[in-house]
């Protein structure tokens, strides 16, 4: 099976391409612009391993939470690729993609977060074995006490860890985190892994699924103020 998959929910690309005969993966970061440059990444790929868009049989998305425009970039250019391939379509949350890596590696639980903008962040706890253990919250870093509280030591994942970290101001908190070195990841083989777990129990996305935003946009948030107006 030739799998590509890719995460745009940040600044940071992650890509993949899985074929029966090869494997390349990339982590891009700074100076990237995923509308701009999305796309002649992906053909690159195709390009080195000797395929077409027709040749994929399984496009994995990172489906957010994230940045807006990355998330609509990325799930837009697979849905594109999709309608013109006979590839089929799933997305896997981006947080499960980045707290994967670190399954089985101890038995301390994962907090995978992104920088939400606003003084906010997003984030989500796994258990040493990759089940969830709280939903995805988007909210300051001082209230992920009420979430870590009952645990030792937590690893914290996502390339926005010690600004995380820098935000909470309980040295007793701060003190359970133990910051995963490798960040950040490149999630693209995660999602592979996750991706195809997803399609073999679920199938293929629904042709309307979307990102997951968890909060509403500034542009929907202006508009709402100028409708209670």
């Amino acid at each position: 099976m030739n799998i590509l998959s890719l995460d745009t929910s940040t600044d940071v690309l992650s890509i993949a391409l899985r074929t029966q005969k090869s494997y390349e993966e990339r982590l891009i970061s700074g100076n990237f612009s995923h509308s701009e440059n999305l796309l002649s990444e992906i053909l690159s790929f195709l390009q080195r391993a000797k395929l077409t868009l027709k040749d994929l049989d399984l496009l994995v998305a990172a489906k957010g939470p994230g940045s807006f425009t990355g998330l609509r970039v990325g799930i837009a250019s697979l849905k594109g690729i999709r309608a013109a391939s006979n590839a089929k379509l799933v997305s896997v949350p981006t947080l499960s993609a980045m707290a994967y890596p670190l399954r089985g590696l101890s038995a301390y639980p994962v907090l995978a977060v992104i920088d939400a903008k606003k003084e906010r962040f997003y984030y989500a706890l796994y258990s040493s074995e990759g089940s969830e253990l709280s939903a995805v919250t988007d909210s300051a870093a001082e209230n992920v006490a009420s979430i870590i509280e009952s645990y030792d030591k937590v690893i914290l994942t996502g390339k926005d860890s010690e600004k995380f970290l820098s935000k909470i101001s309980s040295e007793e908190i701060r003190k359970k985190f133990v910051v995963d070195s490798n960040s950040p990841r490149n999630i693209a083989s995660s999602l592979i892994e996750l991706g195809l777990e997803k399609f073999e129990r679920d199938g293929e996305d629904d042709i309307g699924e979307g990102p997951l935003y968890v909060r509403r946009s500034d542009a929907e948030e202006a508009l709402l103020k100028k409708m209670e107006n």
